[in-house]
């Protein structure tokens, strides 16, 4: 009898071993009745109609983001990450498509959803709300990143330092980081302060200004333009636009603190100041003291036209042959490279794999606008520019 008892201990072990194995085993999604998503918008064909199926996190179906060909969470419900900040917004926010080219979707109401009830926007293709943080392009909290290939990874940096987000040959992004020292880990707690765009020969810069206590009805964002201070009234769809093209523009998308910035035909970049709450300073230990409520920037990037050399911290992600430098299946995966994305400063296109070349009629006067000299030859020609010859 003990001995029949033992080995029904035995099979029974190995039962347990090998379900535990195919259960690790099951790709995410395939399990308990898995649904599944497709991208409808034609114009992205290589991703148009392609099955994929929801990850098993996403207990309310997916949609699938047509650029990355990722499917999504549609109410934001993918596992929080071990830095995750717990909305500081208890009331959520009501969103609508704004893409006239969805008529069926366009200007109807969404409820933000609950896991972001501040910082959402709705998927025109799919009629949803989305979280704007786990969308691909996303940049938020401790920086966590979200590349073009829907891989999450954290660029931590350091404080006080600027980094190079993206850099092309026609434009170059770089990001001014904030953040505190913990004593007893090896890195500073960083937050992004600040953006600073480079294109052609103009400038913009997009930072959260600091502040002690937080109160979202006061607009605590700055906005620059080739040096000059861009004014934009305090209510959701005031327009600031640039008189020289490429044509920029900065429109409101709330009263306060949020903003999307677009160069046409080149980029569009959402942009919303944030700070850190007392309980996720107390949570994360941040030690965040009541001076400085370390407000930052969360921020979505969409670009229009990219070359397959384009890199940076994020624009790396968007080759069409790149593969991850992160490692996966660790809880909270880092990107190296402080050295390699290090910038001299907000506006500085220096770091190592810059791509992006300011313009040479920037320091050079052009040849239009040369003043030069009027000269008579013996030979009877005159007029300005002309070198006789003896």
């Amino acid at each position: 009898m003990p001995q029949s008892y033992g080995h029904n201990v035995v099979r029974l072990g190995i039962f347990l071993v090998m379900l535990v194995a195919i259960v690790e085993a099951t790709p995410p999604g395939i399990a308990y009745h898995p649904s599944h998503s497709h991208c409808s918008n034609d114009e992205i064909k290589q991703c148009k109609n392609l099955p994929h199926v929801c990850p098993k996190f996403c207990p309310n179906g997916c949609i699938t983001e047509c650029r990355s060909c990722k499917p999504i969470c549609i109410d934001g419900s993918s596992p929080p990450p071990p830095y995750y900040h717990p909305p500081s917004i208890t009331s959520p926010k009501k969103v609508k498509c704004k893409n006239k080219n969805y008529p069926k979707c366009y200007n109807q109401e969404h409820t933000c959803p609950s896991s972001c009830p501040g910082t959402c926007q709705v998927d025109c293709v799919s009629c949803k709300p989305v979280c704007s943080c786990d969308k691909p392009g996303a940049v938020c909290q401790d920086p966590r990143f979200i590349g073009a290939d829907g891989i999450t990874f954290y660029f931590h940096g350091k404080k006080d330092k600027d980094f190079c987000l993206v850099s092309d040959s026609e434009f170059h992004i770089n990001a001014h980081f904030i953040g505190k020292r913990n004593e007893n880990m090896k890195r500073d707690f960083t937050w992004v302060q600040a953006i600073g765009i480079l294109y052609g020969t103009h400038k913009i810069s997009v930072g959260a200004q600091k502040t002690a206590t937080w109160d979202d009805a006061i607009d605590r964002l700055s906005l620059n333009f080739d040096g000059e201070t861009i004014v934009l009234p305090d209510n959701e769809g005031a327009r600031w636009q640039s008189e020289t093209g490429p044509i920029a523009s900065v429109t409101r998308t709330s009263d306060t603190n949020e903003v999307i910035i677009e160069v046409e035909n080149i980029f569009k970049i959402t942009a919303k100041v944030v700070p850190i709450t007392e309980k996720e300073s107390r949570v994360h230990n941040y030690d965040i003291t009541q001076d400085d409520c370390f407000a930052h920037l969360e921020l979505g990037f969409k670009f229009f036209s990219l070359s397959d050399e384009v890199s940076g911290v994020l624009g790396q992600t968007y080759k069409r042959n790149y593969v991850s430098r992160v490692k996966m299946g660790v809880l909270m995966p880092v990107m190296g490279g402080d050295k390699e994305f290090s910038t001299s400063g907000l506006f500085d296109a220096d770091c190592s794999v810059t791509k992006f070349q300011t313009p040479k009629y920037e320091n050079e006067g052009s040849l239009n606008n040369l003043e030069l000299p009027s000269l008579r030859c013996n030979s009877g020609i005159s007029g300005r520019g002309v070198v006789c010859k003896r």
